[in-house]
């Protein structure tokens, strides 16, 4: 369909007159792909950008949703290069092409949501949208009243701070069986990685059995293992409701919270490892912040190359997929930016070995690098944001009003990079990381183009001295005092 002015779109879908579009988009309601848009005339494709009014989609029948019951062993990826069963096998490919909502670990099963509509996407992943879930856990030994009520304090592992918002004991019968205090029911509304199997494990429990039975208003029934089913309209609207969103202009202030005047964008640069994406979350979520990480991009690229069957050493072939490979980036407002290449979200896709190895020699690419840089300033021009990645503060964004150079021991980024590729389905030793990130660190700091070098004026961090929270206090009290306030 061709492209339209939004007043148009909004008033063919039956949402409001045109003069009242019209209003709306100059009041900044209106969003296209994530972006406001607010400027009079703008324009859209109704078939292919997704619009939205306050947050929610203007034309719902565009969307499919698909509640399924993941099986443990199938991953929460929209696709996989080394060909392992995904959810996506497990329904009919009928329709717009689904992403999963949110992740459960390879080992874990149960209720899983997967649909095409970002906006909804994001109100249940993001953790300042407090959409609660539910799990059912099953543990190798009892755990008492004290252990449940310590995982509702909150514990701390490697640094985070879990907590549970309810722990009780449960039973895989039903609510009506009687409670075995080797079964939990946990409800959380966070989104960290292996939450809950870390948590237990710091009060010495290990995990056997974890299934998702709830999502918000939503959930898991009757569904057996590899069973799906259409959502019905009241459902969907049910899920919206679920989201907790402030008022439309207001930022609540929490400890940490700073209102909209702080300084922006961020830049936070440094090698492989050294905490750059850990920082760069917990601002987007401290300061409302949308976060590009900016590496993504290079290994969307690196993707792009390998499906094409491109040398990711031929410079200019990379190039062309940089400019014409059909890369989109997209970012909710205070949201983190996700990658489509042609239509398909790919940013689950990106951390596979593959493309770990590819990604460096495209990145290396001075096209590529002109390209993916020119868009990575347009998205830190659009919107306040933070960017992660290994040249953000000295070329990407140079006039930053703050920057950040994290680094770290090469042990301590080997560990580190180890842990992270288990979490992500694909298992090295650190041994295996070290020499991944050694020659990373090569390419990086030796590129004509580009190379790694910290900012003059950037604050250090040395991640290896710090915990999560002290480098995340350590870097709000250097924002701070850039815009001369308290922390």
């Amino acid at each position: 369909m061709a492209v339209e002015r939004l007043q148009k779109i909004l008033s063919n879908a039956g949402v409001a007159s045109r003069r009242s579009a019209e209003a709306m988009i100059a009041a900044g309601r209106v969003a296209v792909n994530g972006e406001v848009r607010s400027a009079p005339g703008s324009r859209a494709d109704p078939e292919r950008d997704e619009i939205t009014l306050d947050g929610e989609p203007v034309r719902r029948d565009r969307y499919r949703y698909v509640a399924l019951h993941k099986p443990a062993g199938t991953l929460s990826t929209a696709r996989d290069d080394r060909g392992r069963p995904t959810v996506l096998d497990l329904v009919p490919a009928e329709g717009p092409a689904l992403h999963p909502v949110g992740r459960l670990d390879q080992a874990s099963e149960g209720l899983i949501l997967l649909t095409n509509d970002g906006a909804l996407t994001d109100l249940l992943t993001h953790p300042r949208h407090e959409v609660r879930k539910e799990y059912l856990v099953a543990i190798d030994q009892p755990l008492g009243k004290r252990g449940r009520e310590r995982l509702t304090r909150g514990v701390r592992h490697e640094g985070e701070r879990l907590k549970a918002d309810a722990v009780r004991a449960a039973s895989p019968g039903g609510p009506d069986a009687p409670a075995d205090p080797r079964w939990l029911l946990i409800a959380l509304h966070g989104g960290r990685k292996r939450e809950i199997r870390r948590m237990l494990a710091v009060v010495g429990r290990r995990v056997t059995a974890l299934r998702r039975v709830r999502i918000g208003p939503l959930a898991l029934g009757g569904l057996a293992a590899g069973e799906s089913r259409e959502l019905a309209p009241a459902e969907v609207d049910a899920l919206y409701a679920a989201a907790r969103r402030p008022k439309r202009g207001s930022m609540k202030r929490g400890p940490n919270r700073m209102d909209a005047r702080h300084p922006h964008p961020i830049a936070i640069d440094g090698p492989a490892a050294s905490g750059k994406s850990t920082l760069g979350r917990a601002l987007m979520e401290r300061l409302g912040l949308a976060l590009l990480d900016t590496g993504l991009m290079y290994r969307a690229v690196a993707l792009a190359a390998l499906r094409a069957g491109v040398d990711a050493a031929d410079a200019d072939a990379c190039a062309r997929l940089a400019r014409e490979g059909g890369m989109e980036v997209a970012a909710p407002p205070g949201g983190e930016a996700r990658i489509r290449l042609a239509g398909e979200d790919v940013t689950d896709l990106l951390r596979g070995p593959e493309v770990e190895a590819a990604v460096s020699a495209c990145a290396a690419a001075p096209g590529v690098r002109r390209e993916l840089v020119a868009r990575q300033r347009a998205f830190a021009a659009e919107r306040p944001a933070v960017l992660v990645g290994r040249d953000i503060g000295s070329v990407v964004l140079p006039d930053a009003p703050v920057k950040f150079f994290l680094d770290a021991p090469g042990a301590v980024r080997a560990r580190r990079r180890g842990e992270q590729s288990a979490e992500w389905g694909e298992p090295r030793t650190t041994g295996e990381a070290g020499r991944d990130i050694g020659g990373r660190d090569e390419v990086d700091s030796t590129r004509a183009h580009g190379p790694l070098l910290a900012p003059a004026d950037a604050v250090a961090l040395d991640t290896g001295a710090l915990d999560r929270e002290a480098m995340i206090a350590a870097a709000l009290a250097a924002i701070a005092a850039r815009a001369g306030r308290s922390p």
